[in-house]
């Protein structure tokens, strides 16, 4: 099977299109997934909506994840040392196509630059964010330049990845979901006298996801996630 990535992507109001997580699988020679670990590296260049956020004690390295299923590792990284620009094509074409649009629904492309791709996208409601919301997607990536194959590949699992990805987001929602309500119940019960349109609008400033669901280890599972996906996707390939 050709290499599959699965990532978390956002709009950034300042940098643009930007994955913030991928996860990737390694091979037998490389029992540990070391090649696709990331290194030491500065991150002057994300803003806090950018950034993967992991729990400290479940950091491996710089901003990376891992976990084992029959002997493979399933590594989850900031970006990715093998494919990082493949990934930075996808993410820019997922977010400039006009059919794109953020209640659930799959956008497929495929090209011979970039693969075939599944993209779900979904958006939150963050009044420190332009237009008061954030745009997300999860990309499914099969990383093959073979049309026919690639298709078929994607017809087999359809539904496994789609309800995976519409898991993850459901969740996300739910959390955030929460985290409003709670707010505004607080900010209610502290004026009651004054409604949000009263409300002086406040600057604009970056919010990770971690903060707009209320869960630190949100990246976390969404990892371990992704690693049921993949697993269960080379599983049926055998």
């Amino acid at each position: 099977m050709a290499p599959i990535l699965l990532s978390l992507a956002h709009f950034c109001d300042k940098h643009g299109p930007k994955v913030i997580m991928v996860t990737q699988v390694g091979n037998k020679g490389d029992p540990q997934g070391e090649t696709l670990l990331v290194p030491e590296y500065s991150t002057d260049s994300y803003c806090e909506s950018c950034l993967l956020h992991v729990p400290r004690e479940q950091e491996l390295g710089a901003r990376s994840m891992r976990s084992t299923v029959e002997t493979l590792p399933y590594i989850t990284t900031q970006y990715s040392t093998t494919r990082y620009q493949l990934l930075s094509y996808i993410t820019r074409k997922a977010f400039s196509e006009e059919s794109m649009i953020y209640d659930g629904s799959p956008l497929v492309f495929f090209d011979d630059i970039r693969g075939l791709n599944l993209v779900v996208g979904f958006k939150l409601y963050d009044e420190n964010a332009r237009g008061n919301e954030r745009r997300y997607c999860f990309i499914f990536t099969l990383d093959s330049r073979e049309q026919e194959q690639s298709m078929k590949m994607l017809a087999d699992h359809w539904m496994l990845i789609l309800r995976s990805f519409h898991k993850m987001i459901e969740y996300i929602k739910s959390k955030h979901g929460t985290r409003l309500a709670r707010e505004r119940q607080s900010s209610t019960a502290s004026n009651p006298f004054i409604g949000d349109y009263l409300k002086v609008n406040k600057s604009k400033t970056a919010t990770n996801l971690t903060t707009l669901t209320n869960d630190s280890a949100l990246f976390v599972k969404i990892h371990k996630w992704n690693t049921f996906l993949l697993s269960s996707l080379l599983a049926a390939a055998k």
